[in-house]
């Protein structure tokens, strides 16, 4: 159960507070979705900063899925046409 703040009063949420650095776009390195990414970080308030990081791990979540789902459909396939050619 979380406990009170001692400097505010308040009741603490549970969780871990991470304090993000400096980070830095490396041009050339880093992919351009990066930049975009950390520019609306900048921009956002502190909640909305908590959103954009969700939003960009769930997307990048969904589409590490659907590749794997267009591999695995790709394997399958490839292994049904083997089959059928042997026919």
């Amino acid at each position: 159960m979380p406990g009170v703040s001692k400097k505010s009063g308040r009741h603490k949420e549970p969780g871990k507070v991470y304090y993000l650095g400096r980070l830095r776009f490396r041009p050339g390195v880093d992919p351009p979705e990066l930049r975009v990414i950390l520019e609306a970080i900048i921009e956002a308030g502190p909640r909305k900063r908590a959103d954009i990081l969700r939003a960009a791990l769930l997307g990048g979540a969904q589409q590490a899925q659907e590749t794997a789902d267009r591999a695995e459909d790709s394997q399958a396939t490839g292994l049904l046409n083997t089959m059928f050619d042997e026919f």
